[in-house]
């Protein structure tokens, strides 16, 4: 009865007419105080990326400042102040999905929050936001793995290529995986999938570094090849999530 009584109405409803005159007047209204707004049409790339760090939540740091403390906390109980080649060899790899995972809610707040198509529009599309966001958080996990990587070379005699080998190819993978995962999902199943998959696959890294020979044996050169194959997996993911928010792209019947 009330959609019937709301269709009525609409179908009688008339746009009033408004005077041509003052159309003219309210776009001279409209133009005069654009003029005066100090509105730039070119943001230098510095300023945009200095600006949308205060956007990035406080959680982060916080969350990977707690996180870098526990795993060197980890990694000296673990030892007990003696090298010990396999337990920092297992703690790196199984900490790297970690690592990575943290950010995720982060670059999934657009799609989660339903701002995705506002930001698709505005002055700084998506794509931009989410590319400087991602570099960013970048820049944020490279200062934690470069800190992981110096301490194990200081102090547990891990070479810094082991270092890098260990906990940059699983971090890769991770991150391919988290980031094909944010394209096919959406809202608060995009953090659980990738939770899960965290979990997932820090208890095979480990498990494999504890359990299988072979992974600690495996040639510096095999280590290399894993990780020019893991860059690149991670680079063409970034650029299919990127392409994947144009104009809402792909995550467009996703997010519905």
């Amino acid at each position: 009865m009330k959609n019937k009584k709301i269709e009525d109405t609409l179908k009688n409803y008339q746009v009033p007419q408004i005077p041509n005159l003052m159309v003219d007047k309210t776009v001279q209204l409209a133009k005069r105080e654009f003029e005066k707004s100090p509105i730039r049409y070119k943001m230098p790339f510095r300023e945009l990326f200095i600006g949308q760090i205060k956007y990035i939540s406080s959680y982060i740091w916080i969350v990977q400042a707690i996180l870098l403390l526990l795993i060197l906390l980890s990694m000296s109980l673990s030892t007990h102040g003696i090298d010990d080649h396999q337990t920092i060899i297992t703690v790196l790899s199984v900490v790297a999905p970690i690592i990575a995972v943290v950010a995720i809610p982060e670059l999934a707040k657009s799609f989660s929050y339903n701002m995705w198509e506002i930001e698709s529009t505005s002055k700084f599309n998506l794509q931009k936001l989410i590319a400087i966001r991602l570099m960013i958080i970048g820049l944020i996990d490279l200062l934690i793995i470069t800190i992981l990587i110096a301490t194990t070379s200081i102090f547990y005699e891990i070479s810094f290529v082991n270092g890098v080998l260990y906990l940059l190819v699983p971090f890769n993978f991770a991150n391919s995986i988290y980031l094909f995962l944010l394209r096919k999902f959406h809202g608060k199943q995009v953090v659980i999938s990738c939770l899960i998959a965290s979990l997932i696959i820090a208890i095979v890294l480990g498990s494999l570094s504890v359990f299988n020979v072979w992974y600690l044996l495996t040639s510096t050169f095999m280590w290399i090849i894993l990780l020019v194959f893991s860059v690149g997996t991670l680079f063409i993911e970034i650029i299919k999530l990127i392409k994947a928010t144009q104009g809402g792209g792909e995550m467009l019947w996703n997010y519905q």
